[in-house]
């Protein structure tokens, strides 16, 4: 399975997600999972404990097919390191193909041939989303992109972070969702907002070995367990995002690639979703 983490807005969970859903995958099965520090601000590089610096094996040579290994971050998961002084014009060989096990890329929050070049050979192009006006903004932004460059959206997964079911906003965000998408694009679960992974990365954790017992621990297994399962389910000779892809689910989006603008009771709140959904 190859996925890319990503979202055209900043500090929506994606590093986090990467991380946390990775060490998950890990632990759920036998599988080696890679995880891919794309972003030139190497926080997951970071996060882990490790120094971007200038280790002599990075995501640059990764991405250019030099032969390289991964580091070591626990049990059945490794880590490709950033690179700080990366550039959008670096050599692109095909670093997922032919790849064993599973890789997470987490990619920076812009659009450049070197992302484009990994959502078309990806299987799931994995979308964190804080449920928000600008997390539907970035979104919004998301769904364009991936229709100018003819990505399916059959392949996008949903997971909502940072929620807190007490707040209207996000109930009504997660809410019209679901009414938007197919069952499998929004994953049943939100990563709620929990310290406990916040704090992590300050001690160069991932959240099972930070606080395993915690909210963020649980949530991530469960997206794990969804996504692992799907994966699983999948027949051979088939994508991940060919499974219930349909007709690209013109009937729920408007021509322009945007989502169809929001109706009804939940569009005449003052929470302005219907312009962040529908923004063109």
């Amino acid at each position: 399975m190859r996925v890319l983490i990503y979202n055209q807005k900043g500090g929506c969970g994606k590093t986090t997600t990467a991380i946390n859903l990775g060490a998950a995958l890990a632990r759920l099965g036998d599988r080696t999972v890679t995880l891919v520090d794309l972003d030139p601000q190497t926080h997951l590089t970071a996060a882990l404990g490790r120094r971007a610096g200038r280790p002599t094996w990075t995501v640059t040579q990764w991405l250019a097919g030099v032969p390289g290994s991964a580091l070591p971050v626990s049990e059945r998961l490794f880590l490709v390191p950033g690179d700080c002084d990366a550039h959008d014009t670096r050599p692109v060989a095909n670093p997922l193909s032919g790849r064993d096990g599973i890789v997470l890329v987490d990619a920076p929050p812009v659009w450049n041939d070197t992302v484009g070049r990994l959502m078309a050979e990806c299987d799931v192009i994995l979308t964190p989303l804080e449920p928000d006006f600008f997390g539907m903004q970035g979104f919004n932004r998301l769904l364009h992109t991936m229709k100018q460059h003819g990505v399916p959206w059959a392949r996008l997964r949903i997971l909502v972070c940072r929620y807190v079911d007490r707040l209207m906003i996000h109930r009504e965000v997660r809410e019209r969702l679901g009414q938007l998408f197919k069952k499998e694009a929004l994953l049943p679960v939100a990563i709620r907002n929990s310290v406990r992974l916040a704090e992590a990365p300050g001690f160069g954790l991932h959240i099972f070995d930070h606080a395993p017992g915690s909210t963020g621990a649980s949530d991530y297994e469960a997206a794990a367990s969804i996504l692992l399962g799907e994966w699983l389910a999948v027949p051979d000779g088939k994508s991940l995002g060919s499974i219930g892809s349909g007709d690209d689910d013109k009937e729920d989006h408007d021509e322009e690639g945007g989502c169809a603008p929001i109706r009804g009771p939940v569009a005449q709140r003052s929470s302005g979703l219907d312009r962040g959904i529908a923004t063109r």
